[in-house]
């Protein structure tokens, strides 16, 4: 009786430990689109990851960083493609979050302005997209990749 009593007491201790602390963040999914008429493109685009850049780093540390020349319209970063290691985004004060299989993703950042980038690949590699975005404490994200580049919005 004790040891079942001491068992149930330790596993309510963690998981309201685990509860208490844990940021519920934003959740996102990532499809795919299409321009083309009768092809909707993928319910979901699993794999890769999304660096997420504080929106103030795009003035000069992110462009010295990935040795490109800056690019001051933040339309015009839904197609960028560059390298941008998981250290790089680091360095600029963001974070990586990976994408799982089925397109889901978790952010978990203080609500502010960021740029938010497109790893297709592995997590630190080539970035095919950015995009600008005010990023609230929680909520739901939608995520987008196709002709017209890599977009993200709060959805709703």
């Amino acid at each position: 009786m004790r040891r079942a009593l001491a068992v149930t007491v330790l596993g309510t201790v963690t998981l309201m430990a685990g509860c208490a602390g844990a940021p519920a963040g934003l959740v996102g999914q990532m499809s795919a689109t299409s321009d083309v008429a009768g092809q909707p493109g993928d319910a979901a685009v699993g794999g890769g990851g999304l660096a997420v850049i504080p929106i103030a780093a795009m003035n000069g540390p992110f462009w010295d960083l990935a040795a490109e020349h800056p690019i001051a319209d933040p339309q015009e970063w839904f197609h960028m493609a560059l390298q941008l290691s998981e250290d790089d985004v680091t360095e600029l004060g963001g974070t990586a979050s990976p994408i799982d299989g089925d397109g889901g993703f978790r952010l978990q950042v203080a609500p502010a302005e960021y740029a938010v980038c497109y790893w297709p690949g592995d997590v630190g590699t080539r970035i095919t997209g950015c995009d600008a975005i005010e990023l609230p404490a929680s909520g739901t994200l939608e995520a987008t990749w196709g002709e017209a580049g890599f977009q993200i919005r709060v959805a709703g």
